[in-house]
Formats: structure tokens, C-alpha cells, sequence
């Protein structure tokens, strides 16, 4: 999947066109139309959330938050797409839920500024029910089974494949059904133990139940047109073109410490068998367990963050067991299937060492960018957060005539989470995405235009 597959030719720059937006709350007749006070629409996606949520900003001048009693519970339909000339640009469409009044202030004695914070109706339809049931089945199976109990949804997006290994039978503990699918996707685990990952679109509306590894391993959805942090990128007006990066910042990284602290690098686990008084011991070493699986997933990002042959004192820091853990396992709890946490080997004890160092890594390297939002909300696909994104940051020196990238820093970049920043006033939409990464660049070549280069 690529948004090239949308060339924006000779535009800079589109923009957003908002449709219709209407208010209406139960206790009212009919909706109000807000569309032509809208100053701002800020949605938010994360990829540990199968939810959207955001901010709706409005100018009320004529007292329509006042008279519509706002409580809570009202509802917003919004329906925009992106304005171009392109032919199979569609309409997004988002039902949310006002939570609350954000904030509000006057501009001058007859009007006010209202920022109101939604949720998307799904969700909140989520918290009015309760889940107190068994289920049966393969994760993503369960996580299916809840939607269409709960949501009428049956058209889940997953790189789950039949495992009758993964198998499990679970009495949901009174959750609401969102939180017993992240609670069920904590414990989802693909066959060479990397995490799951359930997310919601705020473009499409689609869920996601997706497997590290193969969103890790597909293409990034920007090959010809990288995010750059350079004016420069912006002189080439062709289909095939760099993005400049409006905004960059680096949150704090590479704190190697911590990670060892949490046994991530290295570490012994002991799970305990209450049935049997028996107990597993598993020794976790994040070189020979982890960085070496990881080479495989990009062939032109090879070098893991971490240097598991990293020694103190001559010894290499992954053969170190900076932490010992004692688990109590449950052990056949039922005589055909798993329980919740149970393990069938020390294998599978081992998997879930390993999903917990990969989530450990994903905060070991992150870069938040800010970008022109426009081929985000093309409507015909998604692409937010479990999508690869590639981002080039200029070397401090360059090398003769030779332009660089920062090895370190640059990198195909997996998007964690979005902001689409939709401004009612000039149209425009920026994206900001958090994002992360495993590995680093072999090669520090770089072509400012196009898709031969890094």
C-alpha cells in the first residue's frame, strides 16, 4: 500500500473541505449545522488504541453550545474529504461522542471560542456495556467474536493466521468490550513471538489487528516522496519528490540503563506451575533471542539499536542477567485448551519474553515530525499509524559535493501514532506522527529527489 499511487503532480499543496458537521443531542429536536464555525478538527490515532479520538474547536457566536445544553453524550457527524482535482478522492465520514467541554473562553462580549473533546461513537457505545462471558478461540478470533457482539462488526483487518497453538478459553473479568480486546491482544502472540497490535482508523473507520513483524517488514508508503528535514526538498515540483519535515523533535533516547533495569537485554525468568509445584527457567539474552531475527525484516536497515556483543568488563552486556523475575503460570486450568497465561513449553514462556523486549525497543529510537497532511486523508486508504514511513535527516557534515543522511537518526520509520490537524479557517491539514524503529541505515547515500537513493 502507497499513497503515490495518488500523485499530486503539480500541487504544493491541497486542502481539506469540510462537507457537513451537525450537533444534535437527544434531549433536543433535531441537529444544529456547525460546519461554518469550525476553526479547528485535531483527530487522534495510536496504535495501542482501537479508538479515535480528538477535538472538534468551534467559534460560537450565536449561543449554539449554550442552547443544546451540552452534557456529555451529544453526537457530531463529520464529513469531509480532501479538495483536489483527483478523481477517486473519497469522503470521510466520523461519528463521535462529546465527552466534555475542553475549554472555553470569549473572544469579545458576543462570542466565544469552544473546544469541545470527542470520542469516537463506537467507543463510547463501548462503555455503556459490560463483558462478563467466556470465550474460545485464537485471539484474533475472540477479538472478532466481541465486535460483532457488541459492535455489529464482523470485518476485522488482520495478518492473524489459523494457529490452534494460540488457542485459548478466557472468563472475561467485568471489562467493557474495548478493554477486553487490548486485554486479549496483551496476550496474542504470532508464531516467532512478536507482539499484536489493535488500532482503529480515523480515516476509514477499519480495525486493525496486526502482528509486529509484518508491519515491520512491508514497504514503506513513501518511497519516492521521503520526509526530509530541508527546504530544498520542496524545489522539486514532480510526481516523484521529497516532503519537507515542518517540525522535528527527538524525544529522549537510546537510554540502554533502563532497558537493562526492565531485563530487556538480558535476564532469567522463572514461571511457576501451581498445579504442578513445578517451575520453567528461562534465560533471555537479547542478542541471540532477538537482534538477530530482527536483520531479516529490512534488508537496508540491518543494524539493530542495540549492540547485543556490547561488553563491560570483557563480558558481553546481554550475557549479563541484570534481573530475575518469578512468575506464577497457570497450568491446566481447563483439559482441552489454554488458560489466559498459560504456556504449553518453555517455548512459548520464551515468546513472551521476547514480545516484551520488542515493545521495549519500539521506545529505545522515536522522532516526532510534523508534515503536510494531505495524501493522509485521501479516503481511499489507510495511512496512519502501523504504516512505514521513510524519513531522511541531512548529516551534520558533508563529504566533498556529496550530500549525507544521519544514519542514525534516519530510517524507514513505523508510525506509532497521528494527529491530523485539520484547520477550519485556511483548509490546510498537517500531520503529526510519532514514530519508531528497530534497526538503523547501512548507508548513508542520499539522492534529494525521488526513490533511487536510501
Amino acid at each position: 500500500m502507497s499513497y503515490e499511487t495518488n500523485p499530486i503532480g503539480s500541487e504544493q499543496s491541497s486542502s481539506v473541505q469540510f462537507i457537513s458537521a451537525s450537533l444534535k443531542s437527544s434531549s433536543a429536536v433535531g441537529s444544529v449545522d456547525i460546519t461554518s464555525v469550525i476553526m479547528e478538527v485535531s483527530l487522534f490515532e495510536n496504535i495501542s488504541r482501537p479508538y479515535i479520538t480528538g477535538y472538534i474547536t468551534v467559534i460560537d457566536s450565536e449561543r449554539v453550545i449554550d442552547n443544546m445544553d451540552i452534557q456529555g453524550a451529544e453526537e457530531i457527524e463529520l464529513i469531509f474529504k480532501r479538495s483536489t482535482d483527483i478523481q477517486n478522492v473519497k469522503q470521510i465520514k466520523n461519528n463521535f461522542i462529546v465527552q466534555k467541554i475542553e475549554k472555553q473562553y470569549k473572544t469579545n462580549e458576543f462570542t466565544s471560542v469552544v473546544v469541545l473533546r470527542v470520542i469516537d461513537r463506537e467507543a463510547f457505545r463501548s462503555g455503556l456495556h459490560n463483558v462478563n462471558r467466556a470465550y474460545t478461540g485464537q485471539p484474533f478470533q475472540i477479538i472478532n467474536d466481541i465486535m460483532l457482539d457488541y459492535f455489529d462488526r464482523e470485518d476485522l483487518q488482520t495478518s492473524a493466521t489459523d494457529d490452534m497453538s494460540n488457542s485459548m478459553r478466557v472468563i472475561v473479568p467485568n471489562m467493557n468490550p474495548i478493554e477486553t480486546t487490548q486485554w486479549i491482544r496483551d496476550r496474542a502472540l504470532n508464531q516467532n513471538g512478536y507482539p499484536f497490535y489493535f488500532y482503529k482508523s480515523a480515516m476509514t473507520g477499519e480495525y486493525f489487528f496486526s502482528d509486529l513483524e509484518t508491519l515491520l517488514s512491508q514497504p514503506v508508503i513513501n518511497e519516492s516522496q521521503p520526509f526530509v528535514d530541508h527546504e530544498g526538498a520542496s524545489s522539486s515540483i514532480t510526481v516523484s519528490r521529497d516532503s519537507v519535515i515542518k517540525k522535528m523533535s527527538v524525544p529522549a533516547a537510546d537510554n540502554l540503563y533502563d532497558m537493562m533495569q526492565k531485563g530487556v537485554v538480558g535476564s532469567q525468568q522463572r514461571y511457576y506451575d501451581v498445579t504442578t509445584g513445578d517451575f520453567n527457567i528461562v534465560d533471555f539474552n537479547i542478542n541471540n533471542d532477538l537482534l538477530v531475527d530482527l536483520q531479516s525484516l529490512n534488508q537496508r536497515q540491518q543494524r539493530p539499536l542495540i549492540d547485543g556483543l556490547l561488553a563491560f568488563e570483557d563480558k558481553s552486556i546481554s550475557n549479563y542477567q541484570s534481573k530475575v523475575f518469578s512468575q506464577i503460570s497457570a497450568g491446566n486450568v481447563f483439559n482441552d485448551v489454554k488458560s489466559y497465561d498459560e504456556g504449553i513449553d518453555v517455548g512459548d514462556d520464551r515468546k513472551k519474553i521476547k514480545s516484551n523486549a520488542l515493545k521495549a525497543l519500539l521506545t529505545k529510537s522515536r522522532i516526532k515530525i510534523i508534515v503536510d497532511g494531505d495524501n493522509f486523508i485521501h479516503g481511499d486508504n489507510h495511512y496512519g499509524v502501523g504504516n512505514n514511513v521513510k524519513i531522511l535527516i541531512r548529516a551534520k557534515q558533508e563529504i566533498s559535493d556529496r550530500a549525507r543522511i544521519d544514519k542514525k537518526q534516519s530510517g524507514d520509520y513505523l508510525i506509532m501514532s497521528a494527529n491530523y490537524v485539520m484547520e477550519g479557517t485556511t483548509n490546510k491539514v498537517k500531520m503529526v506522527l510519532e514514530c519508531a524503529k528497530v534497526g538503523n541505515y547501512q548507508s548513508d547515500t542520499y539522492k534529494p529527489v525521488g526513490g533511487g537513493g536510501r
